[in-house]
């Protein structure tokens, strides 16, 4: 993979956040309402659109740094292994706060995202056993290891079922990926042990 592909394409992700952002700033009915309300069916749709939407731009310029870097790891790794991981974390997550996450709230921002690639990242090494897998998981636990407290305490207006439910949903990604993109090795006939 091309840095430069791979830069665009993290880029590009940052750069619709912020759009949304700019865009919900001039509308006349606020975006952040179509986040996940959890277990109505009106919040159903916030799966798909909550990691687009953000509090403030504080809240969004904390998600985007963190975003970005993850993104590129994760592209640098595969690409397509990337995109199949963040699909999977951003509908697993998603689903589970929908299902289980605060009632009475709106969950918003692109933390499960961020806490899902988290997962990922950590536990690619563990289950594909491959070395550049394995220093991944090492810079990303190093880097990024210590948000992880932030699941064993509540903070007020943060989604701690979002931030869980990313970080289990990258954890199950990395496992379900586990073998994507390997060849199939086979012994050719003449190698094959007897």
């Amino acid at each position: 993979m091309k840095l430069s592909q791979n830069i665009r394409l993290a880029a590009g992700f940052i750069a619709v956040l912020w759009a949304v952002y700019f865009t919900d700033l001039v509308l006349l009915i606020d975006l952040r309402q179509f986040g996940i309300i959890p277990r109505h069916v009106v919040g159903l749709g916030g799966i798909a659109a909550a990691p687009f939407l953000h509090i403030d731009i504080q809240h969004l310029i904390a998600n985007s740094g963190a975003l970005f870097v993850l993104l590129m790891v994760s592209f640098y790794y595969s690409r397509s292994v990337a995109l199949k991981a963040i699909i999977f974390i951003w509908l697993f997550s998603g689903g589970m706060v929908w299902l289980s996450g605060k009632g009475g709230a709106v969950h918003i921002g692109a933390s499960g995202i961020i806490f899902g690639l988290i997962g990922f990242l950590m536990c690619l090494g563990l289950f594909r056993r491959d070395w550049k897998a394995l220093l991944i998981s090492i810079v990303i636990t190093v880097l990024y290891g210590s948000a992880l407290n932030s699941l064993l305490l509540y903070i007020p207006g943060t989604s701690w079922s979002g931030h869980f439910f990313g970080f289990l949903s990258g954890v199950l990604a990395a496992w379900w990926l586990r073998s994507a993109g390997r060849r199939a090795t086979r012994a050719s006939p003449k190698n094959r042990l007897v």
